[in-house]
């Protein structure tokens, strides 16, 4: 893979932006595989594509620190040469999705609800701020020091609050086995289905319910997996769990697309639109459906709704004064990310 450290040619961009005075701000960019999904870049990238590289990985640590511009097929590649990969359920929605913009979207797999989140898994990062200041959190251990966790921060900010340079992340082995079994079963159904399925931890490691089919993955040690199969039953299927993983399953291809978060296990059945349950129900993908509709009906229930394409909605519950407070923090001039700030927190200015 391409190695280069661009640290300080993006900190002397930043830094002539915010010296110009013109009051432009700039937008991050990365492998762009993500920007069909309401993250499209602006007209005054600041690019990454070339920031990419290993700095350390220790197989017998279960630790990689990596430039943020890295592939993260580059990266998946080098761990399973190790027998490792990384210890949450990364999304790669294309061939030039990279490490940083795994981590400013936040996405997780089908896994996450049977493992680590990406925020979990964030050990530490190194990241450009508003002020022209490069800058460290965390470290490379998992316990590190007292205080604010910035770096897990990061995670989800969109890239809002500065620049991601590198980033630290904790990793894990691979599964020895894995094998999926589908059930017919209906959304009626399910809410049984979950208390079976709390039974086969820490073996199920993915659970979908798509049409009139329930997908189910166990991965794990070949001789804990396959004694399970008889009295669990249901039929052997090819399933692609990276296909829903990466949001290119055909179900994604929706004009309308949103993610309902919920407590687990809570029954959910949009009222409008076509609906893909996973993570046990406490995560429903909504497409063509009423956004306005499902931010109330998942408000109703303890939960949130996500739009990843289609108009997106102002936040629930008047969080912007806390987001405002910590973009100043980071970003005080309001120099990264303007659209997508605005947009996705609600943020008019800093």
């Amino acid at each position: 893979m391409a190695e280069r450290d661009c640290s300080l040619q993006l900190q002397e961009q930043v830094q002539r932006q915010l010296q110009s005075g013109a009051g432009e701000g700039l937008d991050i960019a990365g492998g762009a595989s993500r920007t069909g999904f309401n993250l499209a870049v602006g007209e005054n990238p600041l690019s990454l594509a070339e920031h990419a590289g290993v700095i350390d990985y220790q197989p017998d640590e279960l630790m990689l620190k990596v430039r943020s511009g890295t592939s993260l097929a580059s990266l998946e590649k080098l761990l399973a040469a190790e027998g490792q990969g990384f210890a949450a359920d990364i999304p790669r929605p294309g061939a030039g999705s990279t490490i940083g913009g795994a981590v400013a979207t936040g996405w997780d797999g089908p896994a996450r609800v049977f493992g680590l989140s990406l925020r979990d898994v964030v050990i530490g990062c190194r990241m450009l701020n508003g002020r022209g200041e490069i800058v460290n959190f965390g470290g490379q251990v998992m316990k590190n020091v007292a205080g604010y966790d910035l770096s897990r921060l990061q995670v989800g900010a969109l890239g809002t609050l500065g620049v991601l340079l590198d980033v630290t992340l904790r990793l894990w082995p691979q599964p020895e086995y894995s094998l999926t079994r589908s059930f017919v079963a209906s959304v009626d159904d399910l809410p049984q289905w979950w208390q079976k399925t709390r039974l086969l931890r820490p073996l199920i490691s993915g659970a979908c319910h798509c049409g009139d089919r329930l997908y189910l993955r166990l991965s794990g040690r070949r001789a804990a997996v396959v004694p399970l199969l008889d009295s669990l039953g249901g039929e052997d299927s090819d399933f692609d769990w990276c296909a829903v993983r990466d949001l290119r399953h055909r179900f994604f291809s929706a004009e309308q697309l949103a993610c309902v978060y919920l407590p687990r296990a809570m029954p959910f059945e949009p009222r409008s639109g076509t609906a893909m349950v996973d993570w046990e129900g406490a995560r429903v993908w909504v497409a063509d459906g009423d956004h306005g509709a499902l931010q109330r009906q998942a408000a109703e229930l303890g939960g949130f709704v996500r739009i990843l394409r289609g108009r997106v909605l102002a936040a629930a519950g008047g969080g912007e004064d806390w987001h405002r407070r910590i973009k100043r923090a980071f970003d005080p001039e309001g120099l990264f990310n303007r659209d997508l700030y605005r947009t996705h927190f609600g943020g008019a200015e800093v």
